[in-house]
């Protein structure tokens, strides 16, 4: 089981990296040779080469951990690491290390391009990253803030981490074991309605790993990371309410959300509070459908919020912190990432390994009543690897189902789908498109492993310039 450690091991990793190398590298590599060859003197030898292989590990991380803060400390900069480890029965064994780089002026302003200062901090993290051992692989991610179009934030994030890959290379990496992804506006970590939490998620974050295997492990669980969860990715709040004012553009979502800036509360009900909306969709339109349900409020809990961690893979955020999601897809929009990409030959890291889909999500539709209204999804295709959607369905609203002859489903809307894994269940979050006047806003559902039934569901939509919420548990059809 892969694991980022907490942040008392990040503190203990740079005071005692090479002793919790050492041990750990001993019993691992003791027990796995007597686990082999059940053989007690050869289990000795073998921890005692484990040993070796684990102080060596340890004071390459110290190492780096410590050089990475001196960086930080000239530079002026914000760079948070974190060991990466393997835990195994006998013992743990550090696999690598992930640095979040602030991007405080390392780049021009809605540019690719280095700054003169951030060639320079660049230039000096490459030579970190050069030291100690040569045979693991490196991989640079760049993320942007949810300022301007999901598809444009990506693009522009994996220009700038295919820049700073080719900087590492420059410095003698090898660009066959460099690679470079582009999250975009994806992966936050900190609010993007305020002007800390935005400059907080434009980073580059240097992942360096023990070998390939562990790296596709890493792309493939971060891309579906429950902590990524915890903020949406809408613009800031000042922007939304500057389009209230101003004639309706081209491309806007169908409902806005405007947050107030409100103290910390350790309340989920008050952490999940959505406010009053300005809707460019009014009941006298013809697109709009009265589905019932109650106005979004405090007490309105985000489905997210039930996903219970899994509990083997790398991960960001503990069983603990689980409920700290604050939103539901209202604060979110559809999140756009990059393969990650090996910088010699430009090819992507082939990060599914099967094509088995998790029950009932292999191309069937997903259909239920709400308020009389037959709300249908098709196609629903996620994949059991990391739960990755491969077609975006299509959503049909058959108006008056069941009280009416005339069943024919309005003209279907193109929808883009996310989904994550968690313990137990599937987030399948539904977003539909910005750029026309559409009857709901957005869907997410909680879906169990090996159901045929949402276990929870919320649909999303405007009524009297508000914005509305009504259940919706679909069925596999």
């Amino acid at each position: 089981m892969l694991t980022s450690s907490c942040a008392s091991l990040h503190q203990a990793g740079e005071n005692y990296g090479t002793a919790i190398g050492c041990i750990g590298g001993a019993a691992l590599g003791g027990g796995i040779t007597y686990l082999v060859t059940k053989d007690a003197t050869k289990a000795v030898a073998g921890g005692l080469i484990g040993g070796i292989a684990g102080c060596m590990a340890g004071n390459v991380w110290q190492s780096r951990e410590k050089a990475l803060a001196q960086i930080a400390a000239e530079e002026h900069i914000a760079i948070r690491s974190q060991p990466l480890q393997a835990q195994q029965k006998s013992g743990t064994e550090t696999v690598g290390l992930v640095a979040q780089v602030e991007d405080s002026g390392m780049f021009d302003t809605n540019s690719a391009q280095l700054s003169a200062s951030g060639l320079r901090q660049v230039r000096k993290i490459a030579a970190v990253m050069k030291e100690g051992d040569q045979n693991g692989v490196v991989l640079i991610v760049g993320h942007t803030d949810a300022t301007g179009s999901a598809s444009w934030n990506q693009k522009l994030s994996e220009q700038r981490a295919q820049n700073v890959g080719r900087i590492l290379q420059q410095a003698g990496l090898n660009p066959q074991k460099l690679y470079f992804q582009g999250a975009g506006s994806s992966r936050p970590l900190a609010d993007n309605t305020t002007y800390d939490g935005r400059a907080a998620n434009r980073r580059v974050e240097i992942v360096g790993l023990a070998n390939e295997t562990l790296l596709r492990q890493r792309v493939e669980q971060e891309g579906n990371n429950l902590a990524y969860l915890r903020y949406g990715t809408q613009p800031a709040a000042s922007q939304q309410a500057k389009s209230t004012s101003a004639p309706a553009p081209a491309k806007r979502r169908s409902v806005e959300i405007r947050s107030a800036k409100k103290e910390p509360s350790s309340t989920p009900a008050a952490q999940s509070q959505e406010t009053a909306t300005v809707s460019t969709v009014s009941e006298n339109n013809k697109n709009w459908v009265d589905f019932g349900g109650q106005a979004v409020s405090a007490s309105t809990l985000p489905l997210a919020a039930n996903l219970k961690p899994r509990s083997s893979g790398f991960s960001l955020i503990s069983q603990a912190n689980a409920s700290g999601v604050t939103g539901s897809c209202l604060t979110d929009n559809a999140r756009v990432a990059g393969a990650a990409k090996n910088l010699a030959s430009g090819k992507a890291l082939d990060d599914h390994q099967t094509r088995e889909y998790f029950n009932g999500m292999n191309g069937r539709a997903w259909a239920g009543l709400v308020n009389n209204h037959l709300v249908t999804l098709s196609p629903v295709k996620v994949l059991k690897d990391n739960a990755a959607v491969v077609a975006n369905p299509n959503v049909y609203i058959t108006r008056n189902y069941q009280s009416s002859d005339n069943r024919k489903a309005d003209a279907p809307i193109s929808a883009v789908a996310n989904a994550w894994e968690g313990e137990d269940s599937i987030l399948y979050r539904v977003y539909l498109p910005s750029e026309k006047q559409q009857p709901l806003s957005c869907i997410d559902l909680l879906v169990p492993k090996n159901a045929t039934k949402a276990q929870q569901g919320q649909l999303f939509y405007t009524s009297h310039s508000n914005a509305w919420v009504a259940n919706y548990s679909p069925t596999r059809s």
